[in-house]
């Protein structure tokens, strides 16, 4: 059976919900609610609210809703088990055990323990006969043993059954190595390792648990790194490479690569801080984590072109999860991995002193697309710089900024301010209306029929005590019967998103008796008016 109502209850009601979203954003209180910009997508208008006192989030933006449970499994990727089981732990409540789900927990487990095998054979054989040319390329790239122990490379051979054949004699079976990610298959059924003359690089979560792994080809190889196909323990928008380690650094600060090598380096040149994403642009999932363990980011991509590209798109998705950020300039190298091999670790720790903010970065990015050498030049500089410092939060940082601006431009600092300031208002008039046309939306432009199920289930659900003729089977919406079928334990993981949408959008009813009983009667009866609710 899965877990009793009875504690289920209980974790609703002892989570502090404010506490829990605010490990992943800012929640403001604005009367009686608490605002936030989700943290499950990127948006400019916060959309998402919470209800501590019914222990509730709802985003009119994503339209993802629930109880603290919901929250966590989103928030961390999690199966409703798991999230049960975080939760718990944190209020220090044992787990009853859950039925619902047979095998699934004992399924994770074996791929994490197929992916420790894995890790140790990929560990020994770099160490090995096999592993001397690995070995022989990681002293061409000056990688040290020790640094590469603590990270736990490894080798996979140029063999196509090299892994396949070790792990069948210890016990593993194919389609375990094939659900780990570890084999592939063939169009005609043939099976073969997934990883074929690599560095590896195993790929940990924040409990030092192997999740996935990234090979890297040995020189010119391509693909440069291979990933892991995601998994059930690993999905890799979630992850961090070297974050398990680097929430450990007393540093306040990360610093955020693109490759696996550019994290090793730094760690081995004394920055323990340094992570990567997994072969992905940088995710909302992977900027909460940040979030989670620090509140300023030094981003070091690759000089050129797609590195500025993906350092701008990564500079939006951490200020939406509310961490400062810093951009590097990595002038004389291609890549972090470059720069400290040229100019060692004084050389990077004076680069991050000299970082520039992701403001500065942008206006010297914009600077560079328009030198300013014509008129022309400097009116496109000067419209694309108000649209940028528009969006700033303060009327401080918009000031300096401008200031700025205006020296580059040789203008008076006012008439900028000022046009800065006037784009402000005009954006935030636009959002404001956006927000009311796509998530305060009127009732009236819900169907007449919708509007009275959802009434009616708000009104059942707030004041159970009220008694109705309905029946499940006089709702037409799928998700309306369940709930109505569920109202005694709306937070399961079908109804859990309509209970807190109708929470979110509830209003107080004089005569809530009467208000049912015309929602009663438009349901039965399509062409009814109402009496008292409109």
């Amino acid at each position: 059976m899965a877990f009793p109502n009875a504690f289920l209850d209980e974790l609703t009601a002892k989570t502090d919900m404010i506490a829990l979203v605010s490990q992943y954003t800012q929640p403001v209180r604005k009367g009686t609610r608490w605002f936030a910009r989700c943290p499950f997508h990127s948006e400019k208008t916060p959309s998402f609210t919470i209800t501590p006192e019914s222990g509730l989030f709802y985003c009119f933006g994503c339209q993802a809703g629930g109880g603290p449970i919901q929250f966590v499994m989103r928030a961390e990727n999690m199966e409703f088990a798991d999230a049960v089981g975080v939760l718990a732990g944190k209020l220090g409540l044992a787990v009853p055990e859950d039925d619902s789900q047979p095998g699934f927990k004992v399924r994770r487990e074996r791929i994490i323990e197929v992916n420790r095998m894995a890790a140790r054979w990929f560990y020994e054989t770099l160490g090995g006969a096999d592993g001397k040319l690995c070995a022989e390329y990681m002293r061409s790239r000056g990688m040290k043993p020790d640094i590469a122990r603590r990270f736990g490379l490894g080798y996979a051979p140029d063999r196509w059954d090299g892994l396949m054949t070790a792990m069948s004699a210890a016990g593993v079976s194919v389609d375990e190595l094939f659900t780990a990610g570890l084999i592939s298959r063939n169009q005609r059924g043939g099976v073969y390792d997934a990883f074929r003359d690599r560095l590896m690089f195993p790929i940990f979560d924040l409990r030092g648990q192997v999740a996935a792994f990234s090979g890297r080809a040995l020189g010119d190889g391509t693909p440069k790194y291979k990933n892991s196909a995601e998994t059930p323990v690993y999905q890799k928008r979630s992850i961090l490479y070297g974050a398990q380690l680097a929430r450990k650094s007393e540093k306040p600060f990360w610093i955020l690569t693109e490759g696996n090598v550019d994290v090793f380096m730094l760690h081995q040149a004394g920055f323990d801080n340094a992570v990567a994403t997994c072969g992905t642009a940088l995710t909302d999932m992977q900027a909460r984590l940040i979030a989670r363990h620090v509140k300023e980011l030094f981003i070091a991509y690759d000089a050129d072109t797609a590195g500025q590209n993906a350092t701008q798109k990564a500079v939006a998705v951490l200020e939406a999860a509310g961490v400062r950020v810093r951009v590097l300039h990595l002038r004389g190298a291609k890549d972090p991995d470059d720069f400290i091999r040229a100019y060692g670790t004084e050389g990077f720790t004076k680069l991050l002193s000299e970082s520039e903010n992701h403001i500065e970065y942008r206006l010297s990015l914009l600077q560079s697309r328009f030198p300013i050498g014509s008129d022309a030049e400097k009116l496109e500089f000067l419209r694309e710089a108000i649209k940028l410092l528009a969006d700033l939060p303060t009327s401080g940082e918009r000031e300096v900024y401008s200031a700025r601006v205006a020296k580059t431009l040789g203008i008076d600092p006012k008439s900028v301010s000022k046009d800065v300031e006037a784009a402000g208002r005009k954006k935030g008039k636009a959002a404001e209306k956006a927000f009311q046309t796509e998530f305060v939306r009127p009732r009236s432009n819900i169907p007449a029929r919708q509007a009275a199920e959802e009434q009616a289930l708000a009104l059942l659900l707030r004041m159970p005590e009220l008694e109705t003729p309905l029946t499940a089977d006089d709702f037409q919406t799928e998700s309306h019967k369940q709930l109505f079928r569920s109202r005694e334990n709306p937070l399961g993981e079908e109804t859990a998103a309509l209970y807190a949408k109708l929470m979110a959008s509830w209003e107080e009813m004089p005569n809530a008796a009467a208000a049912l009983k015309d929602c009663e009667r438009r349901i039965r009866d399509p062409r009814a008016k109402f009496a008292y609710y409109k």
